[in-house]
């Protein structure tokens, strides 16, 4: 009788990744590769388990590694791209690899996974038009690919189209409608548009399909959020409010589209802004620091935290005013 072979480690290493035991997936493709050194599967097995247990910089590792045993290989050169741009900010790379991917002769599925990645890493390189037209190719491919879509949309409403991301929200909806993201980011346009009511509608949407992702937004007047601020610089050390005594705080409900256009990394959804020279410029400017009611009040849970967030937020922007750098804020509790 001739016994069943036992599964090598390979098969057994994608059993556990598939089940989401990473660690023994992990360990399990580097036993594969003690046996069988030039193996891209298993490299870019421990590559994705790393990845999963979010070891992005040895997860690339393992990648850059399967690449150079199978430098064809379309599926380890696309998530290298993914690895590159989604958890690594290195975004020119990400380009670089998808660019290559593109000049080459590509199944469909692996020429829109190309597009959809570079699309992303030039938009967050502040390319919005590179982005807007790679989807646009990938979209004639797949006119209903939800995901390509929810991006475009993400695309023209941090640019400042909010009409054309409307558009396409519309349609992610009649293709899902059941997905609360979805309805959060329509809501987000909505509100952009001046369309409130219907904004608002969104947003409860959204919190009702998926309450402890979408929490209900918790409102504010201006007059309050003023009372807030106020309350915050009083409480400033005398060398800080000397040093912002002629630095008005503007309340506004978000930043402006001609803002947005002018500035496509930074986008619509900014809490708070300083304008002008730093305080110690001499070169004259006029100088303000503006708090973006309605995107503050969306991303907090109740009202002690939105009073929180409002004062943290004019205290960065304070921060920033004086000159001070991410770590210098982190340091003085103002980041």
């Amino acid at each position: 009788m001739i016994m069943p072979r036992e599964p090598g480690y390979l098969d057994r290493a994608d059993e556990a990744y598939d089940a989401g035991r990473l660690e023994e997936a992990a360990a399990l493709y580097q036993k594969h590769i003690e046996l069988e050194p030039d193996s891209p599967d298993g490299h870019q097995g421990v590559g994705l388990s790393l990845w999963g247990m979010e070891r992005y910089g040895e997860a690339l590792k393992a990648l850059n590694t399967a690449q150079k045993l199978d430098p064809e290989g379309a599926d380890i050169a696309i998530n290298r791209a993914a690895l590159l741009t989604d958890h690594l900010e290195r975004h020119l790379e990400a380009v670089a690899v998808c660019g290559g991917l593109m000049r080459r002769r590509l199944k469909k599925a692996d020429l829109r996974d190309a597009r959809y990645f570079a699309a992303k890493a030039h938009f967050r390189l502040g390319s919005d038009s590179k982005a807007i037209a790679l989807l646009e190719s990938a979209l004639r491919e797949s006119p209903d690919d939800i995901e390509l879509l929810i991006w475009q949309a993400h695309v023209f409403f941090e640019s400042g189209h909010y009409e054309k991301a409307k558009t396409v929200h519309e349609r992610c909806l009649q293709l899902d409608s059941e997905d609360p993201g979805i309805h959060w980011d329509y809501g987000l346009v909505l509100e952009k548009l001046g369309l409130e009511p219907e904004a608002r509608r969104e947003f409860e949407k959204a919190h009702e399909l998926a309450p402890e992702d979408f929490l209900a937004p918790i409102t504010i007047s201006p007059k309050e959020m003023e009372a807030v601020a106020r309350r915050t610089l009083g409480d400033l050390p005398e060398d800080f409010r000397e040093a912002i005594r002629n630095v008005p705080v503007i309340i506004d409900d978000f930043p402006s589209r001609a803002f947005v256009r002018e500035n496509p990394t930074l986008g619509p959804q900014l809490l708070g802004l300083f304008t002008g020279n730093a305080h110690y410029e001499s070169a004259p400017a006029p100088t303000a620091i503006l708090l973006f009611r309605k995107n503050i009040e969306k991303v907090v849970a109740d009202r002690e935290e939105l009073e929180e967030e409002i004062r943290k937020t004019l205290l960065h922007e304070i921060g920033h005013y004086l000159g001070l750098d991410e770590d210098d804020l982190q340091a003085r509790g103002l980041a």
